[in-house]
């Protein structure tokens, strides 16, 4: 078997590309797919492992593409080809050149529109559940599509206290009052209306502001702990920023007066 490793391999001359082929690859920037026909003249196994892909132009830089091709002796084959743009690369079509055998073939890239984000970090610890408290997170928001993203609104957030489930379960269980499934639920559901808290009033400071592909800025959301929330509690609770999740715990804290002897 024979093993061609760099994309000016003189062995490259004898794998050709099936006669004259319209090569489109599709996907967002960082995963770009399609299919080229090629043929093996060599009367030896060909394991092709690079190849170049230019922009036809004198000044072109050549970028070798990673492959993992394999074409048996007078072998014609459809192989994969599979490429990764730069992440922030616009959408649109875009013309590019693959050098085998000596030829350049064309290759149309249709770069579809990509939202895209990142967030660090997705987990925060929070001290102190008495009610009004005020608490904010921070984080870091990077835009890592190729469209500009607009930092969305949140109003509510849901904060459960971490017990209520199996406090109302634990009642339901042990009231003398039910006596039958259906009283046992009515019991669990009453108990749980009278320990959920309010939703959690909260604002993200820069709503509205345009992140451009590439860009990064931190995230402020600030929210009020509710009225009716037990101090005694731990809460945590879930917020969802456009497709990614966060998550926070918010730890009860009462300070206790320490007696000391006169």
């Amino acid at each position: 078997m024979l093993f061609i490793k760099e994309s000016n391999d003189a062995l490259l001359q004898h794998i050709n590309i099936e006669k004259e082929q319209e090569i489109i690859l599709n996907g967002i920037p960082t995963s770009m797919s399609g299919y080229v026909q090629l043929s093996n003249s060599l009367n030896e196994t060909v394991k092709v492992r690079s190849i170049a892909l230019t922009d036809n132009t004198k000044k072109a830089e050549k970028t070798d593409l990673s492959i993992s091709w394999k074409l048996l002796p007078g072998e014609k084959k459809l192989q994969q080809l599979n490429i990764q743009l730069p992440p922030d690369t616009a959408p649109g079509e875009y013309d590019r050149y693959l050098d085998i055998g000596g030829k350049k073939q064309k290759v149309k890239l249709i770069v579809q529109p990509n939202i895209e984000i990142n967030i660090f970090p997705k987990n925060f610890t929070l001290q102190n559940t008495a009610p009004g408290t005020n608490h904010t997170i921070i984080f870091t928001l990077v835009n890592a599509g190729n469209l500009p993203f607009q930092i969305p609104e949140i109003k509510h957030i849901a904060a459960l206290d971490m017990d209520f489930i199996c406090r109302a379960f634990g009642f339901a269980f042990r009231d003398a009052k039910s006596s039958s499934f259906n009283d046992t639920l009515n019991s669990v559901t009453e108990n749980i209306r009278k320990n959920l808290a309010d939703w959690l009033s909260a604002k993200v400071r820069e709503a509205g502001t345009i992140i451009n592909p590439g860009e990064s800025t931190l995230c402020h959301i600030d929210f009020t702990v509710p009225k009716n929330a037990d101090r005694k509690n731990d809460y945590s609770g879930n917020i969802r920023f456009w497709d990614q999740d966060l998550s926070f715990v918010i730890k009860s804290h009462i300070e206790t007066k320490i007696k000391t002897k006169s």
